[in-house]
């Protein structure tokens, strides 16, 4: 019935409505913040101009009407940054987090972010793969790969050399459509945490989680030794003393026909299990001097249809009791064993202790998106960067925490709404198409077109708004007995042109037709408000 498939759109169109009511994109912080980019104001990113990077970033609302960067089209590379004005000092140690959402997954790419290192001629225009970065941080997802990065770029305080510093064992992406959260906390300590939805999912050492560890070992293998050409390092050896016994039979098959089998009853020995196809003809175009003699194709033969099996019957097989396979002489302790050989060690010459790493990764004086991706609709928002971990953790639940909700709380409304309607978007089509709501058609095509997503709120308020209007001056119409106003064609007075009867009944149909439509409407009023109040 009309309103009743209607009732499960109107009240996804109103929680969307509540929802854009309720959200706030850019709450204040509840303390102080080195770095925060909600995109609601203006933008200070900037994209590099490097020839490789042929996308950009580009500015989009999410269905809270909340401003993001992002990725616009798939398999390209992508180069966005903007400055920090007070570098950050990963000594003090800090939390830095960002929200991502994955509109289309993520099969191949990233979503990661460089924290760039502080330079004196850090210039975003330029930026590429090889810009100098402190910590990468975020999710990347190709083939194999399913992570979320940690990597430190660290300087040796002996030689100077920066490596990068892998988190070994780091926790895996989330790959729905929610929005999720980053989180990256580093203490003074040297401890470190990593934050899914505000949740830990890794914690440790920055001094032992990482591959190649911050600290090389004070001593390594000696690359000048080698294994005596004399060493012995097979613990176990055939007993030369056993032997085959006399009945051990290593050509005996592993299986063997079984001797107790019987064919079975109404086995159809004489029947081949295809045939030739008796319906089969020639094609016109067949030329047998050319093609050869034409012969029918196989079919599987009718006759072995109902029998336990066709043709030439053949004895199971079963597992020889008999069979032993090939015959190995039993282990024994090798009395030469000297035991597994490995090099010498010595002492490493690159040996250092640093026991302060954060103060050997650089500060950090920009954040930047420098990624490839196979994935579009990757958008990325609220990054924050912060002293207070605390601070960093109120944002998060008046950002993502409210809009993750209200995401959750979407996608059930809508599921709610298909599994009521039969499918919410032929049925909102369905509506547009409706005589009652022609006033309102042209602002509910564009929320059919779009699928729901990124719909624009003034089509939507008219919509919500002229929905239960319209339903009312139609129910009030009913009510009163009067009638909607009819095409001339439709009235008991002779018009210009009416034509033989089959006309006049024509639109008598018509009118009946429509009268039941209305009766729906104000049948089905009450059905309505109890799934609007259910949602």
């Amino acid at each position: 019935m009309l309103v009743t498939k209607v009732g499960a759109a109107i009240g996804v169109l109103l929680f969307a409505t509540c929802a854009l009511a309720a959200y706030d994109p850019a709450p204040t912080p509840s303390g102080e913040v080195i770095f925060l980019e909600n995109f609601e104001g203006e933008s200070a990113w900037v994209n590099s101009a490097a020839e490789k990077y042929t996308g950009k970033l580009i500015s989009s609302k999410d269905p809270n009407g909340d401003t993001g960067k992002r990725v616009g089209n798939a398999a390209q590379h992508y180069g966005s940054g903007v400055k920090i004005a007070e570098p950050i000092d990963p000594s003090k140690g800090f939390t830095f987090q960002y929200e991502v959402t994955l509109n289309q997954g993520l099969e191949c790419g990233g979503a990661y972010v460089k924290l760039l290192t502080e330079t004196p001629d850090l210039d975003l225009k330029e930026l590429d793969g090889d810009t100098p970065y402190t910590i990468m941080f975020g999710p990347d997802k190709c083939g194999g790969t399913n992570k979320v990065h940690m990597i430190l770029r660290h300087k040796s305080p002996k030689t100077g050399e920066i490596e990068e510093k892998h988190l070994s064992m780091p926790p895996t992406v989330k790959i729905d459509q929610l929005p999720h959260l980053y989180t990256l906390t580093i203490k003074p300590d040297n401890t470190y945490e990593i934050l899914i939805d505000n949740e830990v999912s890794k914690e440790g050492s920055l001094l032992e989680d990482f591959e190649p560890p911050i600290n090389p070992p004070k001593e390594i293998d000696d690359p000048t030794d080698s294994k005596p050409e004399d060493w012995v390092d097979e613990a176990e050896i055939p007993d030369p003393e056993d032997s085959k016994p006399e009945d051990w039979d290593e050509e005996a098959p592993r299986m063997v026909p079984d001797e107790e089998a019987e064919m079975p009853e109404g086995w159809l020995v004489d029947e081949p299990d295809m045939i030739a196809d008796p319906e089969a003809e020639m094609p016109d175009d067949w030329d047998e001097e050319e093609d050869g003699v034409f012969e029918a194709p196989l079919i599987e033969n009718p006759a072995c249809a109902a029998a336990p099996g066709c043709g030439e019957w053949e004895r199971p097989e079963k597992l020889n009791p008999d069979y032993k396979g090939k015959w190995y002489p039993k282990m024994i302790p090798n009395p030469d064993y000297v035991g597994e050989w490995a090099p010498k060690q010595i002492s490493n010459p690159d040996y250092f202790l640093d026991e302060t790493p954060l103060a050997s990764i650089g500060k950090i004086g920009a954040a930047a998106v420098e990624i490839w991706t196979m994935n579009s609709g990757i958008l990325f928002d609220n990054f924050l960067a912060t002293y207070d971990e605390m601070v960093a953790d109120d944002y998060a639940e008046k950002t993502w925490r409210a809009k993750h909700d209200l995401a959750v709380e979407r996608e059930a409304a809508e599921a709610q709404a298909k599994a009521e309607s039969g499918g919410m978007m032929a049925m909102v089509e369905r509506l547009s198409k409706h005589w009652i709501f022609k006033p309102i058609r042209p602002y509910i095509e564009p929320i059919v077109d779009g699928g729901f997503k990124n719909v624009d709120p003034t089509a939507m308020l008219v919509v919500l708004i002229g929905i239960p209007v319209l339903l009312l001056v139609a129910l009030y119409t009913c009510c009163s007995g009067k009638p909607r106003a009819a095409d001339p064609k439709k009235t008991d007075e002779p018009q210009a042109d009416d034509k033989p009867e089959e006309k006049a009944e024509e639109a008598e149909a018509e009118e009946e037709e429509e009268e039941e439509e209305e009766k729906e409407v104000v049948e089905e009023v009450p059905v309505k408000r109890r799934t609007r109040r259910a949602q």
